[in-house]
């Protein structure tokens, strides 16, 4: 995920690494996990902005044309320093060989597998998912 600009990442050193820490101990060790985060369910997800474990994208639309475009226009989303895109700069370099690349929409050789109408479906497929449930019901 791209870093967003909050109060936490306004130091350059703080890194939500996702499962391995800071805030979960009970994988602390497992540096293969870091940068790896729980996916929610998709029920309300049109409900659930922003998007991410940092919040970084406000509407689905960015949701899925940056997955669709991650890997293929790495530029779009990540800030470019001294000519050099530096993408996944929310995670220490350590970490960075985690991320999976070749995102499953990226095909070698090819155009992106999603045009901006391909994009604009999937939205409006994910807002089919909404059945108004935004609260749990009050305790009796």
């Amino acid at each position: 995920m791209p870093r967003n600009q909050s109060k936490a990442t306004a130091d350059p050193a703080f890194f939500d690494l996702g499962l391995c820490g800071p805030q979960r101990s009970d994988l602390a060790g497992r540096d293969d996990l870091c940068g790896m985060f729980r996916t929610p369910t998709l029920r309300n997800v049109a409900l659930t902005a922003p998007y991410f474990h940092n919040a970084r994208f406000a509407t689905l639309e960015d949701v899925v044309a940056f997955y669709a475009t991650r890997d293929l226009d790495p530029a779009r989303w990540y800030p470019t320093v001294n000519g050099q895109v530096q993408a996944y700069n929310d995670l220490p370099a350590l970490y960075r060989g985690n991320v999976h690349q070749g995102a499953p929409f990226r095909r070698a050789g090819q155009p992106p597998a999603l045009t901006v109408q391909d994009v604009s479906d999937v939205v409006a497929f994910l807002r089919t998912l909404s059945d108004g449930f935004t609260t749990a019901p009050a305790a009796q």
